[in-house]
């Protein structure tokens, strides 16, 4: 192999290396300066420094070569006794680190170490100490912070580093130091696998459809069948009388043979298609969810950098700070994980410098000494729930007050909308900037970031006590749970991280309160608008009914509901980014391809709520249409999922139909009892009754026996279709291709 190929795959490799190990450094530094005495920390601060010097030889880079050499000799002196690492010798060892981190981003970027802080030679057995200071690591969008500080800031309670050896680190496809059952992988690459596993489950969703007209064409073909079987009779009398019977009768029956073929031929065809559908459906899900497996990471990744920013900052300031991670577990994908550990960074140097009290005022206010920053994860359904919390003193709201009259903008009353001010570009309690804070971009950099990444963010206190930012956000950007809304002619998904429900809303009931529409139906005042109107031509206003299709998003503590034309369906979706688009407006979070073909746009829910707070015009403008057809027809839905009942009955009631619900057949039987109805739409598995059994029940009685039933399921085998025809069901629609164009036309088969 050629000389320079190998040095460079080799530079790349302790790139990788370097930035993997300095993790563990920091992590092992912080516990060591809280417990100088501990021997294990000490021995894994120094096997890391050992460690990285023999790569760096075999990279062929002496400065970090020789800088781990020197840092590995004062090592030395206080494994043997000589020498009590204090507080300058921390500064020194943390300096190096800052060093190898600088190092490290040069290196990556192809940049020779020549003006690095390394680049002063050291002689074997040097310390740190005699190195000049080297720089720490800039934070996106901050200042740089001082290293030489004297104040402390205390790892987390459950700091990994405290108690486990440095992990393995992947070193290429033939493993490496520990790393032998590991393959580091380029990320684009990652990144292609995911869109290659959207394309198959998108595939998968198309081929899925086609049993379904393959067994429509079979009952086709076997109705020409059955037909063709009563007119032969008469067309072989006819052809015996005449004079060419004998060639005739031959071709007759050919006929007969060949329908009887096709019969039997698109039924196999159908069946087996049926399975290989879902077969591939089931190998498309297990592929998709194994590459999103792959791109899954602890949360604990995404607090990598604060203990040592919370030390380093609590230094600066003179602050002692304790710092407690819960949930690392929790896994969500890479590029949520990196999103977040930018947003967490801007907040915790913010809790330090604007939360945390010193220590001495601490005492005077009857607090423990130290202050605590505790972040915390949960998962929640389809949304990770993010919280950093701080014992300090709370926001300063006749500050926050006093800046925005400064600024000439209104100052709200309620301490909330007050709150929200933070958020806001450029806002600053500070009179002056300083290398920590003051120029006004943390918290705005916070949000862009948490909402590029379809969250929200809120914030909560209690004066004296403490201040709680709390986080929201799929636990995944590329591929999430949306809904899908029809407004004109586009197709449109708004993620269900923000769909707090849906509603079936009178106009009437629509209010003016403080220059704007509102509704009243779920308590407080709720601004209302038309999607239509918030996004703009060319979409239509929705047209004058007598029920509204009414969507209730949730982006922090602000509400928005958003008036839309028809709701389609909840589905796994694959977002990508739209590409020749310049200047996107902040409204697009991307675009999806549906089974179909048809292409939604993925919407960003924040940026609509900020929209509608920001236009007091924006409401619900009707556009004229004629009078709707109202109908007395009712129709019972059965289901025992929530959104499935909400979304079948929105459906149904936007055409006007009156629509029961229950959560399960039992309930539904009891309805029926109580109440006249025109047709059930049911679900098949439930609790207590299933739909199979409430079929038989309802064609086993005198009263309701004639009652059309609409089975609508997940259970899409041939199998369970025969249970359900079998048991009386008049139509029988699979929710994996479920239309509802589909269900209302069925719906209009059976009822008019």
């Amino acid at each position: 192999m050629n000389r320079d190929v190998l040095t460079a795959r080799l530079r790349a490799l302790f790139v990788a290396e370097l930035e993997d190990r300095l993790e563990t450094l920091n992590a092992d530094l912080l516990s060591l300066e809280a417990n100088p005495g501990s021997a294990e920390r000490l021995d894994s601060v120094f096997r890391v420094f050992h460690t990285l010097k023999g790569a760096a030889h075999a990279a062929a880079v002496p400065q970090v070569e020789t800088v781990c050499h020197a840092a590995e000799a004062l090592l030395v002196r206080a494994r043997e006794g000589a020498l009590l690492l204090g507080p300058e010798e921390f500064r020194d060892l943390f300096a190096v680190a800052d060093s190898l981190a600088d190092a490290a981003r040069r290196l990556k970027e192809g940049r020779e170490l020549t003006a690095s802080p390394l680049a002063e030679p050291r002689r074997a057995g040097d310390s740190p100490a005699s190195a000049p200071p080297a720089a720490a690591p800039e934070d996106p969008g901050t200042d740089r912070t001082p290293t030489a500080v004297s104040g402390s800031a205390r790892p987390p309670a459950n700091d990994p580093a405290r108690d486990t050896p440095p992990r393995p680190v992947p070193s290429g496809a033939h493993g490496g130091d520990g790393g032998a059952d590991q393959v580091r992988v380029d990320t684009d690459k990652l990144d292609g696998l995911l869109t290659a596993g959207g394309e198959l489950l998108l595939a998968a969703g198309r081929v899925a459809a086609r049993p379904r007209e393959l067994a429509e064409l079979h009952e086709v073909a076997t109705r020409c069948r059955a037909g063709w079987a009563r007119a032969a009779r008469e067309l072989r009398g006819l052809v015996r009388r005449g004079s060419t019977s004998a060639p005739t009768l031959r071709v007759l029956e050919q006929v007969e043979r060949d329908l009887h073929t096709l019969v039997e031929d698109s039924d196999r065809l159908a069946t087996a298609l049926a399975g290989d559908a879902r077969s591939l459906s089931n190998v498309a899900t297990a592929v998709g969810q194994r590459i999103r497996g792959l791109r899954l990471r602890p949360f604990s990744e995404a607090c990598t950098l604060l203990p040592r920013a919370i030390r380093d900052l609590a230094s600066s300031t003179g602050k002692d700070v304790r710092f407690e991670v819960v949930g690392g577990d929790v896994e969500a994908d890479r590029a949520v994980i990196d999103s977040l550990q930018e947003a967490l960074l801007h907040l915790v140097r913010n809790a330090v410098d604007h939360g945390i009290e010193t220590s001495g005022e601490r005492i005077r206010l009857g607090k423990p000494p130290a202050g605590t920053i505790a972040v915390g994860a949960v998962a929640e359904g389809n949304r990770l729930r993010v919280t950093v919390h701080d014992d300090g003193r709370g926001l300063d709201l006749p500050a926050i007050r006093t800046h925005l009259r400064k600024r000439g903008l209104e100052a709200p009353d309620r301490p909330e909308d007050l709150a929200q001010a933070l958020f806001q570009p450029g806002f600053s309690t500070r009179d002056e900037a300083t290398k920590v804070s003051g120029r006004g971009i943390g918290l705005d950099i916070v949000r862009s970031t948490i909402e590029r990444i379809h969250g929200s963010i809120q914030v909560g206190w209690e004066e004296g006590s403490g201040t709680t930012f709390t986080l929201e956000c799929p636990p995944s950007v590329s591929a999430l749970r949306a809904l899908l809304v029809r407004v004109g002619g586009q197709v449109l998904a708004l993620p269900s991280t923000h769909v707090e429900g849906l509603l079936r809303l009178p106009p009437a009931e629509i209010r003016r309160a403080q220059g704007r529409d509102v509704i009243q139906t779920l308590g407080p005042p709720l601004p209302i608008v038309s999607l239509a109107s918030l996004l703009g031509p060319p979409l239509p206003n929705p047209a004058a009914s007598d029920f509204l299709l009414v969507i209730r998003l949730r982006a922090g503590a602000r509400e928005l509901a958003v008036v839309v034309d028809e709701l389609l369906a909840v589905e796994e979706i694959v977002v990508r980014q739209v590409e020749r688009l310049s200047n996107p407006p902040a409204y697009l979070a991307g675009a999806t391809l549906l089974p179909d073909g048809r292409i939604a746009l993925v919407l960003n829910a924040a940026s609509l709520i900020d929209s509608a707070f920001e236009d007091p015009a924006a409401g619900v403008d009707l556009a004229a249409s004629g009078e709707p057809s109202p109908t007395d027809r009712r129709i019972l839905v059965i289901d025992d999922s929530l959104t499935t009942r909400a979304l079948e009955k929105s459906i149904l009631q936007a055409e006007g139909f009156d629509v029961l619900t229950a959560t399960d057949g039992q309930e539904g039987w009891q309805l029926l009892q109580e109440r006249p109805v025109d047709l059930v739409v049911s679900d098949i598995d439930m609790p207590r009754m299933s739909g199979l059994q409430l079929c038989r029940a309802i064609r086993s009685s005198d009263r309701l026996a004639r009652l059309p039933v609409i089975l609508v399921t997940a259970q899409e085998s041939a199998e369970y279709r025969q249970l359900g025809l079998e048991a009386g069901a008049d139509a029988y629609l699979p929710k994996s291709s479920f239309d509802q164009q589909s269900l209302l036309d069925t719906i209009r088969q059976l009822i008019g």
